[in-house]
């Protein structure tokens, strides 16, 4: 069963400080990703690998073709859904680790990583567990635990994005170079999240540089060729 299907997409940006000028970022894509299946997103820098998956998420909106995710027995269009039903999306459906970790200041990380299970409905004491379970995984001590994570080092900024990422229940999961801070310990840990997420039916569509680990995780890869180009 497919999770993801994307179908012509396009994205332009418009420059408004060089005159209107026009950034194609994205042109005709098509993908899909199935229940259980890891996809690799390749290509060159500037390809517009994480504008993809960025819009996907619904960060930004895709200016042609379709974003089907599915959400139960139904695949919606993030391309034409309101702000109200991609947030309910995010929440139940699709999860995102992007590469920079942004979340509301001075909030401890325990709290943080919890409170995606809270917002699936999971007990606050079964929600507490599987946070605190997840981040000692990622090698996060307890000494960090009740600490915002604006005081961490990169490495560990991005375990915590990571820890949100997989502690849902999300069917979809979508991860932009989540190992790129990280030591062959810690990476080697997130290929255990995604071999897991995968045995369980979760669909992950992401990007990583290292073809070594690629090998490892991905069923297949998909190849954006298409290079970003300004027009009139």
């Amino acid at each position: 069963m497919n999770l993801l299907e994307i179908e012509a997409l396009h994205k332009t940006f418009i420059l408004h400080l060089r005159g209107g000028l026009r950034l194609h970022a994205l042109r005709n894509v098509h993908l899909t990703l199935e229940e259980g299946e890891c996809v690799v997103i390749t290509g060159a820098s500037g390809a517009g690998k994480s504008t993809l998956l960025r819009t996907i998420y619904g960060n930004y909106r895709g200016d042609g073709g379709a974003v089907r995710v599915r959400a139960g027995s139904e695949m919606v269009d993030m391309l034409n859904s309101t702000p109200r039903r991609i947030t309910a999306l995010r929440r139940d459906h699709m999860a995102y680790a992007s590469q920079f970790l942004r979340v509301i200041p001075r909030v401890p990380t325990l709290d943080l990583v919890a409170q995606v299970l809270l917002d699936q409905g999971i007990d606050p004491s079964e929600a507490e567990d599987r946070a605190r379970s997840l981040l000692w995984q990622l090698n996060l001590p307890a000494s960090l635990h009740a600490l915002p994570p604006a005081t961490f080092s990169g490495g560990e900024r991005q375990r915590v994005n990571i820890a949100r990422a997989f502690v849902g229940n999300h069917p979809l999961i979508l991860l932009d170079e989540p190992t790129a801070s990280l030591d062959l310990e810690n990476t080697m840990v997130v290929r255990e999240l995604i071999l897991s997420a995968k045995a369980a039916g979760r669909g992950i569509l992401a990007i990583f540089h290292d073809p070594d680990f690629v090998a490892q995780v991905a069923d297949r890869t998909y190849s954006i060729s298409f290079q970003a180009e300004i027009c009139g």
